[in-house]
């Protein structure tokens, strides 16, 4: 066997330090390229992207051999300049590099890449360079420099906030793996004679071939290598676990934990994270003037990721001119806020046109306004919105000339949302005729089919497609969230808009808001009509939790109080309902009644995951399984455990511990001789161990041993000379053995 082996390593071209070290390197460039392809998911298919970084590998694995590291230097150069130029090219304001400039700018001060409105170009632009020129260098044996390569794409993911803690830290692993192996691989390249010849560790100049590296000190080394990653990965995660650093960016945990509606909807700014379990807050953030209540508009996202939403494109400056009113009839409502705490937001209902107060705003990239700082309590301000006027049926003959950016931006989803979304979007509407009843019907089934709670686990996966086939309950950012992937799989432009209720009535026209009238719902566009809002979370139960809430912060003294103190009192016996989203009187005939969801044994089976289906009890599941990155992590982990374990000699006595408490039967001759070497273990510690050339029996006589080792010697001895041993012979040695063992 050994043989074998032998010739197999001959025709090997790498050592093992060699192997261990491009594999370092391929975990310390596949960080960035895994953020890579998660964006390439987020916004479309990734296998152009895909097939650009195997020609990079292929391209510098031809290469390594006949390109000088300048030329390379150099060919790196060109893939980048041509993938900027090719950028640039494709953007669609004019000058591009302003918008290139400016994005540049926002992503250096930690604005994410999904932000970006080309961001598919973008990677495809980005990726050939630093994988070439990683895996060129870490063919050359310049490892130092492929670190450099992989550590700055690295390093850039984690600025704009694009690479998570887990992959950001796995790219590290890799980085520190590439230089402790890489340093190893070139020692042991060279016979000791040509060490004045090497290529040098640090700089990584010249070519080496394969050696034989089996030496005790490079796998001693490979030892300390293994250690000293494990040591990477477990301490952050030990820090993790400490209160001090546990919602910190050195915590692994996603401090979800306590959350409010409120702040799972804004704290994130550009960019919403699903969360799990949230809380209400009744704290109240503005009172509002206004003539009717309306769904107060924060902002909308447009951008799905499968876990949470981003907005895209840069705001501009508010410079007090009108804005473009929505294509259809409108009416017009004016509002005047004021901020009863202090909050960085500006509701208005949709749609905005005017905007006048003391604190400035911007418009943002979907055309609502934005505050340029945070308003303090007392800080006011005016609102003129142009509202939508129409009716159910000209919504519905308004048909699908979609203009183009609309498809492009609104519908949106991640190349990895699962099939099952749309053909169970597609069963669940088949009656319906236009988008408009598409969306009734998808609105409508939400709201029947799906319970209304704020404690949830949140999925490891695509949110939409959990809610939809895993989870019997959610709160509104799940409702909005599914219904929009929904639509988005029938080609229906829809987005995700935040915002708030209309709040609690104090007067015949004025309203206060309150942190539990956070909120999330769904506007879908129509040609001619532009956006038309839609609420498929249940709002009985949503109502009824918010007005508990505010009882029972009246019934212990907490309740808020608005401007100078004054309590807040309810105008109307019963809690204002929902406005309607869409006509003047929230009514339909008969004529216009939404058409009937159809079910199938397919839209109402049964479902693996968390869940049981609709209208099941959600059952224990079964744990969270990793990632596959938290999986590699692991094994890394435990690589370094088992070498420091070896190192410090703990698996010796480990594996020791167990021999001699523990004897599995074999055969009478084997039972024996084991026996008797467990018995012979004892007694070298407890006295002394038997010196060479020195008979059994004259060592126990020397230490005076009982009759219990002396018998166990004469079975021994019989075994050795040819004697005999039986079944019971051998169950005697092992009960002497074991009475010695508990003895000590």
């Amino acid at each position: 066997m050994s043989t074998a082996i032998e010739r197999v390593r001959g025709r090997f071209p790498w050592s093992g330090s060699r192997v261990l070290a491009l594999l370092a390197v391929a975990l310390a460039i596949g960080a960035p390229l895994r953020t890579m392809f998660y964006l390439s998911d987020v916004v479309g298919d990734p296998t152009l992207f895909l097939v650009l970084v195997a020609l990079s590998f292929i391209g510098a694995t031809l290469l390594a051999r006949v390109l000088r590291p300048t030329l390379a230097v150099g060919v790196g150069a060109v893939l980048f300049a041509g993938g900027l130029g090719a950028y640039i090219l494709n953007l669609s304001t004019n000058p591009a590099i302003t918008d290139l400039l400016a994005d540049t700018a926002a992503l250096l001060t930690g604005r994410s890449l999904l932000q970006i409105a080309q961001v598919r170009l973008w990677v495809l632009s980005f990726a050939p360079a630093p994988v070439f020129l990683t895996w060129y260098f870490a063919l050359r044996r310049w490892y130092v420099t492929a670190t450099v390569a992989a550590g700055t794409a690295l390093s850039f993911f984690a600025l704009t906030t694009d690479s998570g803690v887990v992959t950001t830290l796995l790219g590290v692993v890799g980085i520190a793996a590439t230089i402790g192996f890489g340093t190893l691989d070139t020692l042991s390249a060279n016979e000791p004679e040509d060490l004045t010849k090497r290529p040098d560790a640090m700089t990584g100049s010249g070519e080496a071939g394969p050696a034989d590296d089996d030496s005790e000190g490079i796998d001693t080394g490979r030892r300390a290598v293994l250690e000293q990653l494990a040591a990477i990965i477990v301490v952050p995660a030990a820090l993790s676990q400490v209160p001090l650093t546990r919602d910190s960016s050195l915590s692994y945990d996603d401090g979800s934990d306590g959350q409010t509606v409120e702040g799972s909807l804004f704290d994130a700014g550009e960019t919403i994270s699903v969360l799990g379990s949230i809380s209400l807050t009744p704290e109240i953030r503005y009172t509002v003037e206004s003539e009717e209540p309306r769904y107060w508009r924060v902002a909308s996202y447009d951008r799905y990721t499968g876990d949470g939403w981003v907005r895209t494109g840069n705001p501009r400056p508010y410079e007090n001119r009108r804005l473009d009113s929505p294509p259809g009839e409108t009416r017009t409502l004016r509002q005047a806020f004021q901020a009863e705490s202090t909050i960085g937001t500006v509701p208005a209902a949709w749609k905005p046109v005017r905007y006048s107060g003391d604190p400035s705003v911007s418009v943002a990239s979907e055309g609502g306004f934005q505050p340029d700082g945070t308003l303090s309590a007392g800080d006011s301000y005016e609102v003129r919105s142009e509202l939508l006027v129409a009716t159910p049926d000209g919504v519905r003959e308004a048909g699908t000339d979609y203009d183009d950016l609309a498809v492009d931006l609104y519908t949106q989803l991640p190349d990895s949302t699962p099939n099952r979304v749309a053909e169970r979007t597609a069963i669940l509407t088949a009656n319906a005729e236009n988008p408009y009843e598409t969306a009734l019907v998808v609105e409508r089934w939400l709201q029947e089919n799906k319970g209304y709670s704020l404690s949830v686990d949140r999925p490891d996966f695509n949110v939409a497609d959990a809610f939809l086939f895993e989870m019997d309950e959610g709160y509104c950012v799940y409702f909005a969230t599914t219904m929009v992937t929904m639509l988005r799989t029938q080609n229906i432009p829809a987005r995700m808009t935040v915002g708030y209720t209309s709040g609690q009535r104090i007067e015949e026209n004025r309203w206060v808001v309150r942190g539990l009238n956070s909120h999330a719902w769904v506007e879908v566009y129509f040609p001619g009509h532009g956006w038309v809002q839609f609420d498929p979370t249940p709002s009985g139960p949503r109502e009824e939790i918010r007005q508990q809430r505010i009882e029972d912060a009246s019934s212990d003294g907490s309740a808020p109080t608005v401007g100078d103190g004054v309590p807040v009192e309810q105008y109307t016996p019963a809690p204002t309902p929902t406005p309607a989203p869409l006509t003047e009187n929230g009514t339909e005939t008969e004529s216009t009644a939404t058409p009937t969801p159809t079910e199938t044994d397919t839209a109402t089976g049964t479902t693996g995951g968390r869940g049981t289906g609709e209208g099941g009890d959600i059952g224990p599941g079964l744990p969270d399984l990793p990632s596959r990155e938290e999986l590699a992590l692991g094994v890394v982990a435990l690589l370094g455990i088992a070498a420091g374990a070896r190192r410090s000699g703990v698996s010796e006595r480990a594996y020791r511990a167990v021999w001699l408490r523990y004897q599995r039967r074999v055969d009478p001759e084997t039972d024996v001789e084991r026996a008797f070497q467990r018995a012979m273990y004892v007694l070298s510690a407890e006295h002394r161990s038997r010196e060479s050339g020195e008979t059994v029996r004259a060592y126990l006589d020397d230490i005076g041993a009982d009759n219990r080792v002396c018998r166990l010697a004469t079975l021994r001895e019989r075994l050795r000379y040819g004697g005999e041993i039986d079944e019971a012979m051998a169950d005697e040695a092992v009960e002497i053995a074991d009475g010695i063992v508990s003895d000590r």
